[in-house]
């Protein structure tokens, strides 16, 4: 009986904590023409796992993205969102002749997240664009050329003749597929993919990932804090930074000072949001 109570608690608090790192969102997904109701959930689902992301991406970025960058996110997101969602949970779902309405907890992978928006260059471009030479072909159609200047818009792409770095969109070989040059610095990188989206991310991270690029753009700082009892404080305040998306990012610490008066640390951070 002991061990069922137990057991019980355990599985109790996991479930209080899973609920406190998750956040809820609520959709509506209208029905369309032909769709099944197992699409339409499908669907409404995937609305829900975007607008979860989109919400913590947008936390991350001090709510600084304007609002035509961030709706381009969310578009991204609505077929790319899977890899930073960690677990999800249905709290109500209600039909009407007109659509679904579905509310879940959602769990996001927030370090996941945070990486990928460097990668993507919005922390980087969230001051001003990168200026970039970005050449395509011709015969692309209204719709592609609408692709191409959406990931060229939330990415904060300024094109600029003879800029560097050049990206390059071509036609792949195989019927369907980009194939995708990104050169800069003396250096060429190559991506090729039936999604537009997916080989425009595979390089440009190339590019925004470099160590140089970063401590340009992202203006690294210092933090120094003292006056704990132990280390452990220290150790505990490390885990906290951590999760300042809103306020800091990229925190490591540096180093750690024990003094009479107790220990002290300094970390090195990039400032997202000073008033936070």
């Amino acid at each position: 009986m002991r061990k069922y109570i137990f057991l019980l608690t355990v599985t109790s608090c996991l479930l209080v904590a899973w609920a406190a790192l998750a956040g809820q969102v609520q959709v509506f997904e209208p029905m369309a023409e032909g769709m099944s109701q197992r699409g339409l959930r499908d669907t409404a689902r995937a609305q829900g796992f975007a607008q979860a992301v989109l919400e913590e991406a947008n936390t991350m970025l001090g709510n600084k993205l304007p609002e035509t960058r961030s709706a381009l996110l969310k578009e991204y997101l609505l077929g790319h969102a899977e890899p930073y969602i960690q677990g999800y949970k249905v709290v109500s779902s209600q039909d009407y002749p007109e659509g679904l309405s579905l509310t879940m907890d959602v769990r996001v992978d927030r370090r996941t997240l945070r990486d990928s928006l460097g990668s993507m260059g919005l922390f980087a471009t969230l001051g001003q664009p990168q200026a970039a030479t970005v050449v395509w072909p011709g015969d692309l159609s209204d719709e592609e050329l609408q692709a191409l200047h959406h990931l060229i818009n939330l990415t904060g792409i300024a094109p600029t003749e003879g800029g560097s770095p050049v990206f390059t969109l071509e036609r792949g070989a195989d019927k369907g597929t980009w194939k995708c040059h990104l050169s800069y610095d003396g250096r060429e990188w190559l991506a090729v993919n039936t999604d537009m989206a997916a080989a425009w991310f595979t390089l440009w991270p190339r590019f925004f990932d470099q160590a140089t690029v970063q401590a340009a753009q992202t203006g690294g700082e210092t933090l120094t804090v003292s006056g704990w009892f132990s280390p452990d404080g220290v150790l505990e305040f490390d885990r906290v930074l951590h999760g300042w998306d809103g306020a800091v990012q990229n925190a490591r610490l540096v180093t750690m000072d024990m003094q009479p008066s107790g220990a002290g640390a300094t970390w090195a951070v990039s400032v997202v949001n000073r008033d936070r």
